[in-house]
């Protein structure tokens, strides 16, 4: 979360505890400080500015519970930063502002936040200005390449944890206008490309599940950037997810035709995705995995075979370093042993993740839960 001290950022950092409270996220917020030579006095009052911009950050997090890391000052190219912190730290996301842009430029989108678009592998969330950070209607615009199958599957997954109303879009472009040398039934033409259009779409959404998500399909004929802003405002919509390496040739150098008109006008807040998705799901086969060998461990328990368990539980620990029911099995399992400094290490290892993400209220009640009698 990059903050900029001279931008109002009451969106940002709302959207920020909304997202890290739904996916149990830490935080990392970071203030570039661009190189110059500055006079003392100034550097002393910049300085002041940014701490008393970072507190209030920090103290909303403390209220909210958040997890976060200590604030971070750095110095250098702003872009260069952010993205080089995302890339060191393996970020699953960028949160930045939309930044300050005045009402009469014609493109909305602040510097900052389109060079991240521009540049990011990362995916970027932008968060709009006075805007209310409700996330309750999303619109998700497909043209059926790969970059709209990421930027789908994370529409979904968004729309399930916020139980929003997903709006999926498709845009076709009609034949307007032929040489009046050539004959043709333009109605006729028009409405085979529509029901193409019904089909490849009908076809895109068979590798989605769709179950349990409250949302529609909607499929329009135009140009593609002024249908999607046309629907953006028609349903209010409070987030747009879109894909950026689609049919409109996004790349690091030029925004595509599409994307580019469509965010630079900033209509709502809005994710882009282009080679990672928004937020990493373990894959399901390493939950399966972990469940498979928790399970050995289980068994292997309640017949006596307590080395053998062990190995199975370590096994869990292996495959994701963060699962603590293993952690807490290890314990009683190594007091059985006799291990006390085992014993003592993976207390230790569960307590200070507890710690990191839970307060002391859950850790109890995560104890309770997996406490066994042995």
């Amino acid at each position: 979360m990059p903050v900029d001290v001279n931008s109002k950022n009451t969106e940002q950092l709302s959207l920020a505890i909304k997202i890290a409270k739904e996916y149990n996220s830490e935080i990392m917020v970071i203030y570039v400080l661009p190189d110059a030579d500055v006079h003392p006095e100034i550097e002393k009052l910049l300085s002041k500015s940014i701490n008393k911009t970072l507190n209030k950050v920090v103290n909303a997090f403390k209220t909210e519970g958040i997890f976060y890391r200590k604030p971070m000052i750095l110095s250098g190219n702003p872009i260069d930063k952010i993205l080089q912190t995302a890339n060191d730290e393996r970020a699953i996301l960028i949160l930045t502002g939309s930044g300050n842009v005045s009402e009469k430029e014609e493109f909305k989108l602040g510097s900052t936040a389109e060079k991240l678009v521009r540049l990011s592998d990362v995916p970027v969330w932008v968060a709009k200005s006075n805007q209310e950070m409700e996330i309750k209607k999303i619109l998700c615009p497909v043209d059926f390449s790969d970059a709209s199958k990421r930027a789908l599957k994370n529409a979904i997954l968004l729309s399930n944890n916020f139980e929003s109303t997903l709006t999926v879009l498709g845009v076709y472009e009609p034949i307007i206008t032929t040489s009046p040398r050539i004959a043709i039934d333009l109605v006729a033409t028009n409405n085979e490309l529509l029901e193409e259009f019904q089909k490849e779409m009908e076809t895109f959404l068979e590798d989605f599940d769709l179950k349990g998500v409250n949302y529609n399909i909607d499929i329009q004929k135009g140009i593609p950037d002024e249908r999607i802003l046309l629907a953006i405002e028609k349903l209010d919509c409070d987030l747009l997810v879109m894909g950026t390496n689609g049919r409109s040739g996004f790349s690091r150098i030029m925004l595509g035709s599409v994307t580019e008109k469509v965010i630079r006008k900033l209509p709502c807040s809005f994710v882009t995705t282009k080679t990672q998705d928004i937020f990493k799901l373990r894959l399901d086969g390493e939950i399966k995995e972990i469940e498979t060998h928790f399970n050995n461990a289980n068994r292997l328990t309640k017949s006596g075979f307590y080395n053998e368990a062990i190995g199975q539980y370590l096994i869990c620990l292996q495959i994701n370093d963060m699962h603590i029911p293993s952690m807490y099995k290890l314990v009683e399992l190594y007091k059985i042993t006799g291990d006390d400094e085992k014993v003592g290490y993976y207390d230790k290892m569960a307590k200070d993740l507890l710690q990191r993400l839970w307060d002391k209220k859950i850790e109890n009640e995560i104890r309770k839960h997996y406490r066994t009698n042995i």
